[in-house]
């Protein structure tokens, strides 16, 4: 029987250091195996009318890639569509490479989540997040609850009851540049991997696998 491949990709450090990746290719590859049933390629290779405009086969993504979206879910999804139609404005920069501008721009989708009409309705960061990403998997992050602890728990981004969605994504979304940014090299190396492997991920998209599947550890 032979032991793990080796790891020719440095270990990561994430979630401004508090968070250790070993063999992230090894993880990465792993996350990209289809016999492992992840959400890989299902709801990255979606493609439904081939743009960044919302349309409602998009409000389905959730789905393939961990989550319900029921008939009430989607129909309020439907409903917030006009709110969150920006996504298709968003300028052409990735996340690394955005500057504090973008990044409140991609903050303000989620500020619907805060309005009364639509609080406490079932639809929250983690469905809204899984819809954009896929229309901009370059620039919007996923979200859950994995993600949050990661972030949140060591103290990269302090926790608050008191912020709004926006207030809260902006800071992850900083962090997350942080992370990007300071591991640049490993991420291009990732990218690479994944390419490799048939995949083309974003440096965005590789980091919320190796996020999340290294909370799957400890949580």
């Amino acid at each position: 029987m032979t032991g793990p491949a080796a790891s020719a990709v440095p270990t990561l450090h994430l979630c401004n250091g508090t968070l250790e990746v070993e063999q992230p290719d090894q993880v990465l590859l792993d996350h990209l195996d289809t016999r492992n049933s992840w959400s890989f390629p299902a709801y990255d290779r979606l493609v439904t009318n081939g743009s960044a405009v919302l349309v409602d086969g998009d409000l389905l993504a959730p789905v393939l890639i961990g989550t319900a979206v029921d008939r009430d879910r989607f129909l309020l999804l439907r409903e917030l569509m006009p709110r969150i139609a920006g996504v298709a404005d968003l300028p052409p920069v990735a996340l690394q490479d955005a500057d504090d501008a973008v990044i409140g721009q991609v903050a303000a989708l989620f500020s619907v989540l805060d309005d009364a009409p639509y609080a406490g309705r079932g639809v929250r960061g983690t469905i809204l997040s899984k819809v954009l990403h896929r229309k901009r998997p370059d620039l919007v992050p996923l979200y859950d609850s994995r993600i949050f602890e990661s972030y949140t728990a060591p103290g990269a981004v302090e926790r608050s009851s008191h912020r709004s969605w926006q207030e809260s994504m902006t800071l992850l979304l900083q962090q997350m540049r942080a992370d990007l940014q300071q591991e640049a090299g490993t991420f291009a190396a990732l990218e690479r991997v994944a390419a490799g492997a048939g995949a083309q991920l974003t440096r965005l998209r590789i980091l919320d696998v190796l996020v999340w599947r290294t909370a799957e550890a400890w949580t």
